[in-house]
C-alpha cells in the first residue's frame, strides 16, 4: 500500500487534475489522503465528488491550524508502506508507480520533475541536489541542505522518525531531508521527471526558481525560524555529532540575507565562507543570473548522472 499525502487550499482549479493523475493506476494499492485547511472556494466539493467513486480517496478537514500540523495528521490516518508527499496544485505522473519493483530495496527515493508553469508548459528540467544524497547527516542538517518535500518518498519505518512533524515548524522540506538523512540507510535516486510542479505566483515561496528579493528576505526569515526548531529537537541532535555551534554559519548568513541593509562592505565583513558570501552576493545582485545558473545545475547533474 501506497499513502500519499495532500494538504489542499483554495486549489479548486488543479486538484481534480492532480487527483485524476493517480486514479489511472489501478493494479497497485494506493490512498490519497487530502486534508483541505480551510479553503474558501470550491476545493473541498472537488474532492468530495471524486471520494463518491473512488473509495481509495480519502478526505478531511484539518482540525489543526496550518499545513505543518495538518500534514502531520494526515500521516496519523495514513497505513501505507511507503509515504509520499504530494501538492495539490501538482502532478505526480503515473509513471511513478512503475519504479516501486526498485524502491522496495531502499528506505528513501527521490526523482526528477519538470518545473513547468499554470498551463503546464516547460519552463525547466529539475533535479534533486545530489550533495544531499552524498553529505553526512551533519553536513546535510549544518546547511540545511534539501529539496522539495513532493521530491522524496520513504518507508514507513522512516516516516514513524519524520512524523510527526515539530508544530512550530515554519515548512517541511528541510527537516525531511534531515531526518531522512539521518533514518535511510539507503537512498534511490531516480533521473527520470515523474513530477510536475506547477510555478506560479500565489505559491508561499514565489515558486522554486525565484530570487526576487522580498522572496529571498522571506525565505531567510523562515529559515532562521527553522534553525531555532532544529536546535531544541532532540530528534536531530540526539545520537549526532551537531553541537551549540553547528549552525552559526548559517545563522549569519540567514540573517544577512533577511534583513534590509544590504551593502558590499558589509557582506565581505560577515565572518563566514566565501561560498556563502558568493551566494549571498548572486541572491542579491545577480537574481537573473542565479536562476539561470541554478537551471543549469540542474541540466548538469542530470548530465553527470546519465
Amino acid at each position: 500500500m501506497i499513502s500519499f499525502l495532500m494538504m489542499a487550499k483554495n486549489v479548486e482549479k488543479f486538484i481534480g487534475e492532480a487527483i485524476k493523475e493517480l486514479q489511472k493506476e489501478t493494479k497497485v494499492d494506493w490512498e490519497l489522503i487530502v486534508i483541505d485547511d480551510g479553503s474558501e472556494d470550491e476545493t473541498f466539493k472537488v474532492v468530495e465528488d471524486l471520494t463518491k467513486t473512488d473509495g481509495r480517496i480519502i478526505l478531511k478537514r484539518n482540525p489543526f491550524k496550518g499545513k505543518v500540523d495538518g500534514t502531520s495528521y494526515a500521516f496519523s490516518l495514513s497505513t501505507g508502506d511507503i509515504v509520499k508527499c504530494i501538492d495539490s496544485d501538482d502532478i505526480l505522473i503515473a509513471d511513478w508507480f512503475s519504479f516501486l519493483p526498485q524502491m522496495q530495496n531502499y528506505d528513501a527515493h527521490c526523482h526528477s520533475a519538470l518545473i513547468v508553469d499554470e498551463n503546464l508548459h516547460k519552463i525547466a528540467k529539475y533535479n534533486p541536489n545530489p550533495r544531499v544524497i552524498t553529505s553526512s547527516f551533519e553536513g546535510v542538517a549544518s546547511n540545511l541542505l534539501s529539496f522539495p518535500k513532493w521530491s522524496w518518498s520513504f518507508k514507513r519505518s522512516v516516516a514513524e522518525k519524520v512524523f510527526p512533524l515539530p508544530s512550530d515548524l515554519p515548512f517541511e522540506d528541510v527537516w525531511m531531508a534531515i531526518l531522512i538523512k539521518k533514518h535511510a540507510k539507503n537512498i534511490l535516486v531516480i533521473n527520470d521527471a515523474l513530477y510536475l510542479y506547477r510555478q506560479h505566483g500565489s505559491q508561499t515561496f514565489g515558486g522554486i526558481v525565484n530570487f526576487r528579493t522580498e522572496v529571498v528576505q522571506f525565505r531567510a526569515s523562515r529559515l532562521l525560524k527553522l534553525i531555532s526548531v532544529i536546535e531544541s529537537e532532540d530528534r536531530v541532535l540526539s545520537g549526532s555529532c551537531l553541537g551549540l555551534t553547528s549552525f552559526d554559519e548559517e545563522k549569519v548568513f540567514q540573517s544577512y540575507l533577511s534583513g534590509s541593509g544590504y551593502g558590499i562592505k558589509k557582506l565581505i565583513s560577515l565572518d563566514i565562507s566565501v561560498k556563502r558570501k558568493l551566494k549571498a552576493f548572486m541572491y542579491i545582485y545577480m537574481p537573473k543570473t542565479t536562476e539561470q545558473i541554478i537551471t543549469m545545475k540542474w541540466w548538469s547533474d542530470a548530465f553527470l548522472k546519465s
